[in-house]
């Protein structure tokens, strides 16, 4: 019976896991670039241990040496879906990314990665303005430096190769990178940026280009979260069930008990 509920409140902590990154998700159903968070459910039932401390003699039960049995279900995140699709806005401040790159934004820690290209000119300080998310981060050179717009300024042109032209005038590039298997190597920090995470590596960009007056579209698909959400719930009211039927049969076997039964 405590297997029963220990069980029944592993499955109620994932289905409310898996709801909580559906919620997400739907949420971010029209944010540009953003990466859907896709999980599954790994079960417990063996896990590996060292040694031959739960063999038979020593953990008083018939068990194959090196393992012992495991309870309930845990959730897991699979990490995001980096696939985008580019859609035309004719925004000249709209760049999108035509391949796995990523825009290099600097954030208060240090470098941010980014695949929304919803840009804005945010103003500086002494007045100048400089290229940023639409949270006010700075984006990137390929040196490392805030991209500032000219004074005398009159246009704004970004070629495939992040080459920015102000008219015949011209300006710095834009930072492309690309990041090895992106979804085990980088964690979210809110407002669609991306912190690398430790082993991963950022390199100049070679199977990515970018397009002026277009944007990465969110790839949630509303459909299929709706379908999710839908399991999520069935999921959490059968693990709610299966703990109420085990709290009821111990309430049981404790009045059996204490009526000498």
């Amino acid at each position: 019976m405590g297997q029963t509920l220990y069980n029944g409140l592993s499955g109620l902590t994932a289905a409310n896991q898996w709801l909580d990154r559906i919620g997400d998700n739907l949420a971010n159903l029209e944010t540009p670039g953003f990466a859907q968070d896709q999980g599954t459910f790994a079960d417990a039932l063996t896990m590996q241990v060292y040694g031959n401390q739960t063999g038979p003699i020593d953990a008083n039960r018939v068990t194959p040496p090196g393992w012992r049995g495991g309870t309930g279900v845990i959730a897991e995140s699979e990490g995001r879906d980096f696939t985008n699709m580019n859609e035309t806005t004719g925004n000249p401040m709209d760049v999108a990314i035509n391949g796995p790159g990523f825009f290099v934004v600097q954030g208060p820690q240090g470098k941010l990665y980014t695949r929304a290209g919803d840009f804005i000119w945010s103003k500086r300080p002494d007045g100048t303005f400089q290229l940023a998310t639409q949270a006010g981060d700075p984006v990137l050179s390929t040196t490392g430096q805030p991209i500032i717009k000219p004074a005398n300024a009159t246009s704004f042109s970004v070629a495939a190769n992040g080459q920015i032209s102000y008219g015949t005038q011209v300006g710095p590039r834009i930072a492309l990178v690309e990041i090895g298997e992106p979804s085990a190597h980088l964690i979210p920090e809110g407002d669609n940026l991306y912190q690398l995470a430790a082993g991963g590596q950022a390199k100049p960009a070679v199977q990515s280009q970018l397009v002026q007056g277009a944007l990465l579209t969110s790839n949630v698909n509303e459909s299929q979260q709706m379908a999710n959400m839908i399991e999520a719930q069935n999921l959490y009211q059968e693990n709610a069930e299966s703990v109420s039927i085990a709290n009821q049969m111990l309430t049981i076997a404790d009045t059996i008990r204490q009526n000498g039964g």
